[in-house]
């Protein structure tokens, strides 16, 4: 169904319960907040720092798991309330939800695009010899990366090819009722390949087809897979169907020193936000390199569709950071246009920036990691929402704990934009069964990045990897499925 407002969709909530309570029917799962929901683990309430606080209602975490093989997270939820998840099946499929993640569905996205195990299987091409084993399928595509634009609703779904230099991304404005192929996709360029869109800037190209300049950012050039080392961005003005380069690199640049390839996502600001189309890229930059000691947090800004670029320090506190060459620093944009810079420290706690001007002054950072959790990776990665309305997704353990047992997080806000933000940390597994595990040799799931976004109606959910045994199967691989989790209010 589509997300409608809030009190429609609470006295359609209100009417299922009492319909089922007069008929003696329970919930599939037998729980009324919802599918994988676990009122007995509800968040902690705290401020920055760990710092204990209260709440009036409790956050209530809830997951599920897709069954299917994954690694390299991505979500969407599209207005339709369908869940979209990457990946499955070594990252050539999707698998999809339309009851809150209480049954998942295995996609095939229709169209040409790479198949595991089928080398040159590409950009339309003929049927060739596939090779089934697991190795192969490993080989063949990589770092497979999904969005919906929050106000037209498009979905993008792109992959790189092993060994090539181009992606191929496969798209659909309708919530997957139809899909249109783009066989060449950042091209030249490939691997870490990452997605936004939103309005034009005022005083630049205006789009076509929905209305949004759709970007796109890859590692390149790249005579080979995953080469680098600069990055290099790409937009389109026809939702998604042709792609055009944008200009000078992103990176490197004298201004961002140490600041290469495997960025993470850029963020847009959207519609009727202060600096409407301004387009914001973290930047993940490494101590290694000499005129950069301290391995600093910054942004690249650009107010023309990516054309020229200016670079802003995000001041760390003397917290450091443990980014580098290999991403680490997340940001996000809310609906009223404040911006969001967050990051690991150099004591394994997550923090948080915050700019209202556009990225000309910051306040913070502030540790907001759940109390006595120490991140691990990937890096963390932010999402928002309304104003102030944020959700940090990361793994991590717990004192004494151990690096190699891993729980699931979410960390959440309703009012981050202010000094002293409420937080409300939930672990989404039960804490008895992990998601990373010890296990006894084997090739673990590829994991560079994780997903977390907002639904419509303003649920935070979050894809990660869940290893569903210690031991590997008979081809060497430690088995995974994708975990989806999201958090609700208590019922009262």
């Amino acid at each position: 169904m589509k997300w409608t407002s809030g009190p429609l969709l609470l006295g359609a909530a209100l009417v299922a319960v009492l319909v089922a309570g007069l008929l003696g029917v329970a919930p599939a799962d037998g729980n009324t907040l919802g599918p994988g929901c676990d009122d007995s683990r509800p968040a902690s309430v705290h401020r920055a720092g760990g710092v204990p606080a209260a709440a009036d209602r409790d956050r209530v975490p809830c997951a599920t798991e897709t069954g299917h093989y994954t690694g390299e997270t991505t979500i969407a939820v599209t207005q339709e309330g369908t869940v979209w998840f990457s990946a499955a099946d070594w990252e050539w499929a999707l698998v999809r939800s339309d009851d809150q993640g209480g049954t998942w569905e295995r996609y095939a996205v229709p169209g040409p695009q790479a198949y595991p195990g089928c080398p040159g299987h590409t950009m339309g091409l003929s049927p060739l010899q596939c090779d089934n084993s697991q190795s192969a399928k490993n080989n063949t595509v990589a770092d497979a990366f999904l969005y919906v634009d929050p106000v037209t609703d498009r979905l993008m779904w792109s992959k790189t090819y092993g060994y090539a230099t181009c992606s191929s991304m496969n798209t659909t404005g309708d919530n997957g009722d139809t899909w249109q192929a783009v066989t060449q996709f950042a091209c030249p360029g490939g691997d870490y390949e990452k997605i936004a869109s939103g309005p034009a800037p005022a005083g630049t190209a205006a789009p076509g087809g929905d209305g949004h300049v759709y970007y796109t950012c890859t590692n390149g050039p790249a005579p080979t897979f995953v080469v680098g080392p600069t990055r290099i961005c790409y937009k389109s003005l026809d939702s998604g169907m042709s792609w055009a380069a944008t200009g000078s690199p992103v990176t490197p640049h004298p201004d961002a020193p140490g600041c290469l390839h495997f960025q993470e996502p850029m963020a847009v600001a959207q519609d009727g936000a202060m600096f409407e189309g301004r387009v914001y890229q973290p930047l993940g930059c490494s101590a290694l390199i000499p005129n950069n000691p301290d391995g600093n947090v910054r942004v690249a800004i650009s107010d023309d569709q990516m054309g020229t670029w200016r670079y802003v320090e995000v001041p760390d506190g003397g917290v450091g950071s443990t980014s580098g060459l290999f991403g680490g620093v997340s940001l996000a944009v809310d609906r009223a246009g404040t911006v969001y810079v967050l990051w690991t420290g150099a004591d394994g706690r997550p923090y948080l920036s915050t700019s209202a001007d556009g990225g000309d002054t910051w306040a913070g950072p502030l540790d907001v990691g759940a109390p006595g959790v120490t991140v691990a990776a990937p890096s963390p990665q932010i999402a928002a929402h309304a104003s102030g309305r944020v959700a940090i997704a990361y793994y991590g353990w717990e004192d004494g704990g151990s690096p190699t047992t891993l729980n699931g997080y979410i960390t959440e806000s309703f009012d981050a934009d202010t000094d002293d933000p409420l937080l409300y940390s939930s672990m989404l597994n039960d804490p008895a069964d992990p998601l990373y595990v010890p296990t006894n040799g084997g090739s673990l799931p590829r994991n560079d990045y994780l997903g977390v976004t907002f639904a419509p109606d303003g649920t935070p959910w979050t894809a990660l990897v869940k290893l569903t045994s210690a031991e590997p199967d008979d081809e060497g691989f430690v088995q995974s499925t994708g975990f989806a989790g999201r958090t609700v209010w208590e019922e009262q």
